[in-house]
This record gives structure tokens, sequence and C-alpha cells, in this order.
């Protein structure tokens, strides 16, 4: 008869670490993934009213907008240099334009103060429902390019306040 003494306790030990380390292992790669800045990400979408389906190509943050000396202007330049490529679908362009059109005139009206903004549009984005038509799709891709518009003009008038301190040293 062969020996049944078997420690369970180690037994399930090994099991839980076994556990923990593919649970670790799956944090670690949606991490990396969360952290790779995507440049151009193309989806394909069916219009509602036909059976076609279109490439929509999500609009990116431009790295220079030239001169600004506050955080609207740059949040500004940023929105003013919105590139759409060659996306043929103007329901969903429509739908960005639209985003970004209301926020500007938002920002515009509270200049000084663009932490209102953001978290008027970080609301937005939680409160919005399904976006399985175009306009509503390019609506919601244009809440996200407001709010990168947002956080990237902070980033722009650190960056330059940083090289004037610099400079001045």
């Amino acid at each position: 008869m062969a020996d049944k003494s078997i420690d369970m306790f180690k037994l399930v030990e090994e099991v839980e670490k076994q556990k923990a380390m593919d649970i670790d292992a799956i944090f670690s790669d949606l991490d990396s993934v969360k952290n790779e800045e995507v440049t151009t990400v193309k989806k394909k979408v069916y219009a509602s009213d036909t059976n076609t389906t279109a490439t929509v190509s999500k609009p990116r943050i431009p790295d220079q907008i030239g001169s600004f000396e506050t955080r609207f202007e740059a949040f500004r330049g940023v929105i003013e240099h919105v590139y759409y490529g060659v996306s043929n679908v103007n329901v969903y362009v429509e739908g960005h334009r639209d985003a970004l059109e209301k926020y500007y005139k938002d920002a515009y009206n509270n200049s000084k103060d663009l932490y209102v903004i953001e978290a008027r549009v970080n609301d937005e984005i939680n409160r919005y429902g399904t976006h399985s038509q175009l306009y509503e799709k390019g609506y919601y891709d244009g809440l996200f390019y407001v709010l990168k518009a947002l956080k990237r003009s902070k980033e722009l008038l650190m960056t330059k306040l940083n090289s004037e301190i610099n400079r001045n040293l």
C-alpha cells in the first residue's frame, strides 16, 4: 500500500501561490498595455442606415501647437490642430467636432479655471451610455480627445514654465 501522507496544507499553499503568480502576470500585462501610447486606432463600424462598414481613425493629439502664454491658449492650440486623417465617415467626424466645440466654448467661458472643464468632461464620460451609432461614437471619442487636450495643455504649460525657470537660474 502506498504512503498516503500528503500534506494538504502544502498542496493548497502551492496552488494558491500559482494562482497569485498567474493573476500578477495578467495584471502586469494589462499595465503594460495601458501604458502604451496608441497613435491610431482603427475600428470597423457599421453605419446604421446601410450594411456597409467604414474605417474610423481616432484623431491624435498634436506634438507641436505653436506659441502660447496660458493654459487656455495651449488647450485651444491642441483643439485647433485636430487632424482627422483620411476618414471619410462624416457622421463620426461631426459627433467628434460637436464634443470639441461644446467644451471649447465652455473652456472659453472659464479660461481661468480649466479644472472645472476637466471635471465636467469626466462626468459626461462617466454618464455617457451606449454608443452604437457613428455620431455617438464620434462624440464619445471627442470627449476623450478633450480630456487628453486638457491634460496635454497642463503638460505643455509645465514644460514651458520649467524651461523658463531653468533659463533664469
